[in-house]
């Protein structure tokens, strides 16, 4: 049976490769009850782990240029008589000494070392036979020492050193092992808990520096071990360092749209806050493209309508929002339970009803045929079809006051836009009419029959 200690071994791979046989020998002692032989294997396994990881450092502290690093750290750590004491060293050096050797720096220095001095002084009593009980509790109290800190003891100390590790990691993810980006992650939650929001969104701004786009196909299950993972505070910690800018959390939607309601969950006031003010700001194609707008809309109003301002969204929204985008059943119910289109139609599309010689002018083209595409999802309401009924009277009379003129081209263009889009939705304009028994029926039907 498998001891918890040789779980959290296989599933992290915390060790150095050096240092592996080793901790296999302690654990064999343990079971077997030779506890001094346990925590001495244990203890070097942990003390060459330390040892490899400065010796690999791909960075430098400040103060320390390749010579003096060389000469002054990596030297002495390379020498097989003298590389413990002088990691010792290393570890309880005071980083405020000027000239000081101290490059791996605690969060509270003086309880880690303190800690460290402890399991040190336990060391030497198993090896020189020295007075004290040494027992199974005393290999698995070292056990947890190791779980709780090892993640701790890196240059420049545990969290500038994941920040740069995790970016490194994700260079050469290709040819990396995947352990690693596992140990990472949980060296993380150790090292910031629920403050790894903190962290993140560092790491976000320098891999935005270095990278520009944050998140695509390619570069997902990269993401994906973040987002899911086991640990709940690196879930809510980098969700939350995304929150807060527009830029960041669209693109990881449209990957992993399930964050928003992770996100949601983790701030009651993100929709009022922040998601509802983009969708306002929203611009066809771009931010996250035109259907992750839609989608976005549609999951807010099926989970939290009253928290999103469809009037306010379809003011400042252009019409072109709509292009090629593929409702499915369940989105148009909603959409158009909301009056989602007729909003759009009436407020952004406004320009659409406006039949004065400068609105057409201004308007005309492309522009004046962007409300058509809408017109096939509305619900033909009577407001709608008031306000097209009294636009085409009032076009009727400016088209009847410009007859003796050279102008009005752009005015029977409107007009023919209005009589087309009558003639293809006369169906449905028919039984609203019927239905809210309005007095506009026979205006209306006269246009259909020219």
């Amino acid at each position: 049976m498998k001891l918890d200690i040789e779980k959290w071994i296989n599933r992290l791979d915390p060790l150095d490769n050096e240092a592996k046989e080793l901790f296999s020998e302690s654990v064999i002692c343990y079971k077997i009850g030779a506890y001094r032989s346990a925590f001495i294997m244990s203890y070097l396994a942990f003390k060459i782990t330390l040892k490899n990881r400065i010796i690999n450092c791909s960075y430098r502290p400040e103060g320390f240029n390749e010579g003096r690093w060389q000469s002054v750290i990596i030297k002495e750590l390379n020498n097989e008589d003298n590389w413990e004491k002088h990691l010792n060293d290393i570890i309880v050096a005071d980083p405020k000494k000027e000239g000081s050797i101290a490059i791996i720096f605690f969060e509270q220095r003086e309880i880690a070392k303190n800690e460290y001095e402890y399991w040190k002084n336990v060391r030497n009593q198993c090896a020189h036979a020295k007075s004290g009980i040494i027992n199974s509790s005393t290999v698995e109290c070292f056990w947890n020492y190791l779980q709780d800190n090892l993640s701790k003891f890196y240059v420049l100390g545990g969290k500038q050193y994941l920040l740069e590790e995790l970016l490194e990691y994700y260079r050469y993810r290709v040819v990396e092992n995947k352990n690693k980006l596992t140990l990472l992650i949980h060296d993380i939650e150790v090292v910031y808990g629920e403050n790894a929001c903190e962290f993140f969104k560092e790491f976000n701004v320098r891999f935005e520096n270095r990278y520009r786009i944050m998140v695509n196909d390619e570069n997902r299950d990269f993401w994906k071990e973040i987002i899911y993972s086991s640990h709940d505070n690196i879930q809510e910690g980098f969700i939350k360092s995304i929150m807060e800018k527009e830029y960041y959390f669209i693109q990881f939607y449209r990957i992993f749209p399930d964050i928003l309601e992770k996100a949601i969950s983790f701030d009651n006031k993100f929709i009022l806050d922040k998601v509802s003010k983009w969708l306002e700001l929203w611009e066809p194609d771009y931010r996250g493209g035109n259907n992750t707008f839609w989608d976005i809309l549609y999951k807010l109003l099926k989970k939290k309508p009253d928290e999103v301002n469809i009037d306010m969204i379809s003011r400042k929204v252009d019409l072109d929002i709509i292009s090629n985008v593929d409702f499915d059943i369940e989105q148009l119910k909603l959409l158009e339970g909301y009056k989602v289109f007729d909003k759009f139609i009436l407020n952004a599309g406004s320009y659409f009803f406006d039949v004065t010689f400068d609105g057409i002018r201004i308007n005309n083209g492309y522009k004046e045929r962007k409300p058509i595409e809408w017109f096939k999802y509305s619900t033909w309401n009577k407001e709608l079809i008031a306000k097209l009924s009294e636009s085409f009277e009032r076009l009727d009379v400016s088209i009847s006051n410009l007859k003796k003129s050279n102008f009005g081209s752009w005015e029977y263009e409107r007009r023919k836009i209005y009589i087309d889009l009558i003639k293809l939705y006369w169906c449905n304009i028919e039984k609203v009419i019927e239905d809210e028994n309005l007095t506009i029926y026979n205006k209306i039907y006269e246009y259909i029959k020219e």
